[in-house]
């Protein structure tokens, strides 16, 4: 079937949201019980005592400098999206931010993990990259650079209209 039912759509959306949520607390626990974590979100996050929320960014103005400035930005997609990419990993790269994201089946057919951006598969592995990349600076930052090139070369806004431009003909 190509379309959702009730019961599909609340299992996607808002069941999904829910396991999302749940996972992103105990990553972020995980993560700030090791480690510095600064986290811009306008949620309560006083469930997480070692995280250190900064309240919400300017999208415009403030985000990009925050996904430059950061030694590492943690993407973790929502359960909701059951296929393609956040638009979250582009804005990080092409801020020349470094991304750690869970793994995506579509991240390989857009990015080479491992050399524009880095990719985990459990809370654990996550902790142990983290760690990794804390540790090896330049290592880091020629990933991240290596994003921003690939992003700035085969994703840009111009690039995308022209796929769905011939997708749609």
């Amino acid at each position: 079937e190509t379309f959702l039912t009730d019961r599909k759509t609340l299992a996607q959306l808002y069941i999904g949201s829910k396991i999302t949520a749940m996972e992103r607390i105990r990553t972020f626990d995980l993560l700030s019980r090791n480690f510095h974590v600064d986290l811009y979100t306008g949620s309560d996050t006083s469930v997480l005592p070692h995280i250190h929320n900064r309240g919400l960014a300017k999208t415009l103005t403030e985000m990009p400098i925050i996904f430059h400035e950061s030694k590492i930005n943690i993407n973790t997609t929502s359960r909701s999206i059951r296929s393609g990419l956040p638009l979250r990993i582009f804005d990080i790269l092409g801020c020349g931010g470094f991304v750690l994201s869970n793994y995506q089946p579509e991240l390989p057919e857009l990015f080479t993990p491992g050399e524009e951006l880095v990719t985990y598969s459990s809370p654990e592995e996550l902790k142990e990259l983290v760690a990794y990349y804390l540790e090896h600076d330049e290592e880091r930052r020629q990933i991240a650079h290596n994003g921003f090139e690939k992003v700035k070369k085969y994703h840009t806004y111009t690039d995308r209209i022209q796929t769905i431009l011939e997708t749609v003909s």
